[in-house]
């Protein structure tokens, strides 16, 4: 046993622990992985030359028992540990994804699971699964199963063997750190949990495994220098590098260089990293490594739940704490006596055999979790919500209905008077009080069994653009051939944004199926009108596909001769680099160029704001609230964050642009509901569902119709 590479397991398991408990400010804590499979691709690669080198063969049978010996015993444990605990403590409308993780963990497929959630728009935000670490064993157990007939073949006869391995694994590593690197810029979740886009660390790990005979020819004292450096290489990676970075992409270089100069090292270099990396301490840690990774991060979503987070600094201490007690019991009870046992490590068939009914039995506990029915509602039926509205539209010709009323089966859009306004409108329409039946929603307690759409339906209440292909994918920049609302009209208006544009598109196309407008769908997720270049973490660090997309937006609207367009996003945008919202003179300055280049091309811009933000997945919140309901509002000043909303108003307005603010019809002046009556207000963390936008259709329509209409009296005259 080397003890350096036992004391660098401790390094990578503390690394990663510590940043996922969010301590000592380790925003790259997650190069610990990068750390193992560097780790990882030397010890496989020295285990396999060394039996090359002794029997002139490599047996894979021998190989694949070592493997079930060493990992899927504690696997299966943690699989099923996870499981259960979360069965008990988890939110019910997690168990299903918990299942399906359950299962993808088993059959060794977690990291294609988490990087197709990575990539899907509407699932990316949800909480994270308490088995989303099992993407880098995922990674190890792909790798090994190709690795050992890989490099047999690569070893197979011939005087020049090693030779000729080493030039195929370094071909094979550097095709997959182009590709980590291409990756990375065009779909970051793909390049973080892909074998493909992580192939070549291991790979560096098995170059110096077959470097190594020269590598010791080296004197311990020249390897110690170098070691050092490798060491404070992989923590000052911790520190410096963050989640806003486009990671692995060369930024991993960083890390796997830092593992592979201490492995250089050696075990020998006693004034090496050795001297701190022997430490007992360090070596008892290292020797858990495996289990204290597997059990420390359930411990912490699982908790997180259970306690009904976010945790204290106090609370993370103590489940970190008995993580490592469990782990360590697993270590001394599971994980060691299998791997060390005499009777398996003889019988390879039979350790095969005993993989595959652990396998089965960490899917088994899957699909059993995954099929369990769950109550998600009360008896309690609801009432459809009526509204009565204090709005009056401010422009003086125009005449609101006082009391609207939609019926059970349908959105009856208020039948506003709409002439031609007598000036220009005041600037910000919004309801001067909030509407009666959000206040009465803010006192709702149980979930209503009428509850539209349902819980469990609620991920899939979108839009009808986010299945024809309207509201754009991440990849995408040149708007479809979207038409909406009256496809015979001459009198063309258009909904321009992200997201929180596109909730807005079923009450804006029935407004312009019964006004007469043609409607164009001109959205995409993630990316704010103005000129700027977000993160998102559907994609990456950058975003690039938004200014292409927006320049194309734009020939549309002219080409299209487009009157008037509605303009929604989301304030909360981030920027690249650091991952916060934009600041205030950024939409400032964007809205000030924005505005007048859409009055160029003839559009006049509306402004909806923003919705506000609950803060978490209110599905998953009510499923475990069915009975207190109330426990998933929120507050105003955390929904909306006023100053923002200003901000965002006042960008708009200071250059001549009207603005619906739907502020007032989606929280009082203290709290905002999450059910109104009998619908659900947020499919997600962030969207509102469309049975909510359709309920606020005839508002919205006597808000903007007259200005709209105003805009399309002066177009005829002109």
């Amino acid at each position: 046993m080397r003890r350096d590479i036992e004391g660098l397991r401790a390094v990578a398991v503390g690394v990663v622990v510590l940043y996922h408990a969010h301590f000592l400010g380790l925003q790259g804590g997650f190069v610990g992985v990068d750390v193992f499979f560097v780790v990882s691709g030397f010890l496989i690669t020295s285990l396999l030359l060394r039996e090359h080198a002794a029997s002139g063969r490599v047996s894979l049978t021998r190989f694949y028992g070592r493997r079930v010996r060493r990992l899927l015993p504690a696997s299966c444990l943690v699989i099923v540990g996870t499981v259960v605990a979360g069965n008990i403590w988890l939110e019910p409308l997690r168990l299903r994804d918990l299942g399906t993780d359950a299962v993808a963990s088993g059959g060794f497929v977690a990291n294609i699971v988490f990087a197709q959630r990575g990539t899907d728009y509407l699932q990316s935000t949800l909480p994270p699964s308490a088995l989303q670490h099992y993407w880098s064993l995922a990674v190890e157990e792909q790798f090994y199963v190709v690795w050992p007939a890989l490099l047999a073949l690569l070893l197979w006869k011939g005087a020049r063997s090693t030779a000729r391995a080493a030039i195929g694994i370094t071909a094979l590593s550097i095709a997959s750190f182009i590709v980590c690197i291409w990756q990375t810029s065009a779909s970051q979740p793909w390049a973080f949990f892909g074998l493909h886009a992580r192939a070549w660390e291991l790979g560096a790990g098995a170059l110096l495994a077959i470097a190594w005979p020269r590598i010791v020819a080296v004197s311990p004292r020249a390897r110690g220098l170098v070691g050092w450096v490798g060491m404070a290489t992989i923590i000052a990676a911790c520190f410096a590098i963050s989640e806003a970075m486009a990671f692995p992409g060369f930024l991993a270089l960083a890390p796997v260089v830092g593992t592979m100069l201490v492995l250089v090292a050696g075990d020998d270099a006693t004034h090496g990293p050795v001297m701190i990396l022997r430490n007992p301490v360090m070596q008892w840690i290292g020797a858990r490594s495996y289990s204290i990774y597997l059990w420390h991060w359930p411990a912490l979503i699982v908790g997180e739940s259970a306690l009904d987070g976010p945790l204290s600094a106090a609370e993370r201490v103590v489940l970190v704490a008995g993580s490592v007690v469990v782990a360590d019991l697993s270590f001394r009870f599971i994980e060691n006596p299998v791997r060390h046992s005499r009777p398996l490590a003889t019988r390879n068939n039979l350790a095969l055999g005993i993989g595959a009914g652990l396998v089965v039995v960490s899917i088994g506990a899957g699909l059993v979790l995954r099929n369990k029915s769950i109550d998600l509602s009360t008896d309690v039926v609801a009432t459809t919500p009526t509204f009565v509205t204090s709005t009056s539209t401010p422009v003086e010709t125009t005449q609101v209905a006082t009391e609207s009323t939609v019926s059970e089966s349908t959105s009856t859009v208020v039948d506003a008077t709409t002439t031609v306004p007598a000036g220009p409108p005041p600037p910000v329409v919004s309801p001067t009080e909030p509407l009666t039946a959000i206040v009465e929603g803010v006192a709702t307690e149980k979930v209503p069994k009428n509850l539209e759409p349902s819980l469990v339906g609620a991920t899939g209440d979108k839009p009808i653009i986010y299945d024809d292909g309207c509201h754009l994918d991440a990849s995408s920049t040149e708007p479809g051939e979207c038409v909406f609302g009256d496809t015979t009209s001459s009198f063309t208006v258009a909904l321009f944004g992200d997201s929180h544009a596109a909730q807005w598109f079923d009450a804006l196309d029935a407004i312009a199926q019964q006004r007469g407008w043609r409607l164009l769908s001109l959205t995409k997720l993630g990316c704010t009108p103005i000129e700027q270049i977000t993160y998102n973490s559907t994609v990456g660090a950058t975003y690039p596909q938004c200014a292409p997309w927006r320049a194309n937006v734009k020939k549309r609207l002219a080409a299209e001769k487009a009157a008037v367009v509605f303009i929604s996003y989301s304030n909360r945008l981030q920027q690249v680099g650091v991952r916060q919202p934009f600041p205030d003179q950024v939409w400032l300055d964007g809205f000030k160029k924005l505005i007048p280049e859409l009055r160029d091309i003839g559009t006049e811009p509306i402004l909806i704001t923003d919705t506000p933000y609950p803060g978490r997945d209110v599905p998953i919140c009510l499923s475990a609230n069915v009975s207190s309901a109330r426990n998933c509002a929120f507050s105003r000043e955390t929904g909306i964050r006023q100053s923002r909303l200003d901000t965002n108003i006042a960008a708009a307005v200071d250059n001549g642009a009207q603005v619906l603010d739907v502020t007032n019809w989606m929280c009082t002046d203290k709290a905002c509901p999450v059910i109104v009556g009998n619908l659900l207000v947020y499919r997600d963390s962030n969207h509102i569902t469309t049975k909510y936008a359709e309920w606020l259709t005839p508002l919205i329509d006597a808000a903007v119709t007259p200005y709209v209409e105003g805009v399309r009296q002066r177009t005829r005259v002109s």
